[in-house]
């Protein structure tokens, strides 16, 4: 309203001004009569003053009805606009009001619904507890029942055994006054003869009875420990799964194969070289294969594949130079297992030195069982029987220490974790209580170590170790479900080590690699101390090695590899 205002004012004294200038033009050009020029110019510009004042006094009137007219319509306009808004709000507020009342309903019936539904798990599992509940009270009556039959068979042969001395000592008296008597002997020789006879009369039933309460004790205990493994069982899970020795490579681009391969098979010459496994590259789209037996190498190389077809640059000097990145990020990744090893079995008091050879399992197979994977269940199966034996013996002098039992499980096998290193290839067991010896652990644990294959559980200097036996049993239930090793996987994985550790123990090996299945060992040589026309001669004397100290199916192949490096700079 304003800017229209100002615009009729504007438009008001334009026009004004205009006739006022039209007037005076007009005056001006015509002849005066009887008047001088000046004063008819005076008496024109109060004419003309007198005009504008008129004309100024009636538009300002005009304008006072048309703002006074304005204001009133703007008025009347402005209070239709607020009943109008009023009338929107109210109806925007009833909706509003209406949606969160049904979003309120939504979420009641979901609330509703999620409630009925944890109710009724609730109802499902305090069902299933109740049945669990009363099998374990039913199981207890059966113990406390076998316990009550045992305390009455005790007390049953105490009581005859009070009788039997009572009736022996009477019987003594008797025969030596009548022995006395009648054959004068001392007292020492009736003694004697009483005790012959009463040997020969009362030996066979104190058999029986002695026989009989060991057979009942041996039942109780083998019924027990059968039931304290079956709820360890039942109550570890762990799944079977057995290490293979081939590992896949997922490929980007198709054009990857023809880079891993290089020109004339430079590159994939040069990888099998530095990586020690077999690289498959056939007609499956997307997908290269790594064989090998070693878990650590087929690891390292598929880092290493994965680093050079993400750079896209493959070629000698980048195959080192990913390889070397890969071998750090293994040592890493060993740590890592370590620790998440220790962590899921609540130990905190190892030293990260030997957290690392824990890790190092994870690469380690026995059977085609993965070792850490065996640790780790031998563990919990160690802790489960633990806390249940402590609860049904709480009488012992000594009770099981649970941490103990933990740690000698997860550290059983811990020398097979560093045999693979020492040359000639050391017993897992020796090795294993040097470290145990090296990082200052209890004495029992040593000797779960030491004891789990020859059980041997009684040491010179403290004596029985139960804990001993609890890992070497839960070892044998680890091992001995179905699936979870493979004889041959172990002996083909033996046969493998053998091979590689005669090469590298030949005087002027390197390094040796096993490849194409197994069908070919690959000999590297020191070319500072080993000349080509040598390297017959050692290889003649590898395979002769081979065939003496190594079973194997058909034949193998020993390839030579004799290569010079030559590094020059230019400054």
């Amino acid at each position: 309203m304003p800017s229209q205002l100002f615009e009729i004012l504007s438009f008001l004294l334009a026009l004004t001004t205009g006739s006022l200038f039209y007037l005076y033009t007009k005056t001006k050009n015509s002849k005066p009569n009887g008047f001088t020029q000046d004063e008819f110019d005076q008496k024109l510009s109060v004419s003309l003053d007198k005009s504008r004042q008129e004309i100024i006094a009636q538009k300002n009137q005009q304008l006072e009805e048309t703002k006074a007219e304005l204001k009133q319509n703007f008025s009347e306009r402005l209070a239709s606009t607020r009943e109008d808004l009023d009338h929107k709000n109210e109806l925007i507020v009833e909706k509003l009001k209406l949606q969160a009342k049904n979003d309120l309903q939504e979420e009641e019936r979901a609330m509703r619904k999620r409630l009925l539904e944890l109710q009724e798990n609730i109802d499902k599992k305090e069902s299933n507890l109740e049945l669990k509940l009363e099998k374990v009270a039913n199981d207890k009556a059966g113990i406390e029942k076998y316990k009550e039959d045992l305390r009455a068979i005790k007390d049953d042969l105490l009581n005859k055994k009070h009788l039997f001395e009572d009736s022996q000592a009477q019987f003594e008296i008797e025969k030596e006054e009548q022995i006395g008597r009648i054959a004068r002997l001392s007292p020492e020789e009736a003694r004697k003869a009483v005790l012959d006879v009463a040997k020969e009369q009362m030996g066979g039933e104190l058999l029986n009875w002695q026989q009989k309460y060991l057979e009942s004790a041996r039942e109780e205990a083998g019924m027990q420990a059968r039931e304290v493994v079956a709820l360890a069982v039942q109550r570890c899970s762990s799944e079977v799964a057995n290490e293979l020795t081939i590992t896949t490579v997922k490929l980007q681009q198709d054009d990857d194969k023809g880079k891993l391969i290089g020109k004339a098979g430079r590159n994939i010459q040069w990888l099998e070289k530095t990586l020690g496994v077999e690289l498959v590259i056939d007609e499956t789209p997307g997908v290269v294969t790594l064989s090998g037996f070693s878990s650590v190498r087929r690891h390292i190389a598929k880092k290493t594949l994965e680093r050079l077809l993400a750079d896209g640059r493959v070629h000698p000097a980048s195959i080192e130079d990913q390889y070397a990145k890969a071998k750090a990020e293994m040592a890493q990744e060993i740590a890592d297992a370590g620790q998440e090893t220790v962590n899921e079995l609540g130990i905190y008091d190892f030293q990260p030195q030997l957290i690392r050879i824990i890790g190092r399992l994870k690469f380690r197979t026995s059977y085609g069982q993965n070792m850490i994977r065996h640790s780790l269940e031998m563990a919990k199966l160690a802790r489960l029987i633990a806390v249940e034996m402590n609860a049904r013996f709480p009488n012992r002098s000594k009770p099981i220490d649970v941490d103990v039992c933990v740690k000698g499980a997860l550290l059983h096998d811990i020398g097979k974790a560093v045999d693979e290193e020492t040359t000639p290839k050391g017993n897992h067991i020796d090795l294993g209580e040097q470290i145990c010896d090296k990082f200052g652990l209890d004495w029992r644990i040593r000797k779960c170590v030491s004891s789990h294959h020859d059980e041997s559980y009684y040491d010179s200097e403290h004596g029985f170790c139960i804990e001993a036996a609890i890992v070497d049993a839960c070892d044998n239930i680890s091992g001995g479900r179905i699936g979870a090793r493979k004889e041959t996987a172990e002996a083909y994985f033996q046969r493998m080590t053998d091979l590689e550790r005669i090469a590298e123990t030949t005087s002027g090996v390197t390094k040796s690699w096993i490849m194409r299945g197994s069908r070919e060992l690959w000999v590297f040589f020191d070319t500072e101390s080993v000349s080509p026309a040598q390297m017959h001669t050692i290889t003649r004397k590898i395979a002769d090695r081979i065939q003496t100290e190594v079973r194997y199916p058909g034949e193998i192949k020993i390839v030579g590899l004799w290569e010079d490096k030559i590094v020059e700079y230019a400054m």
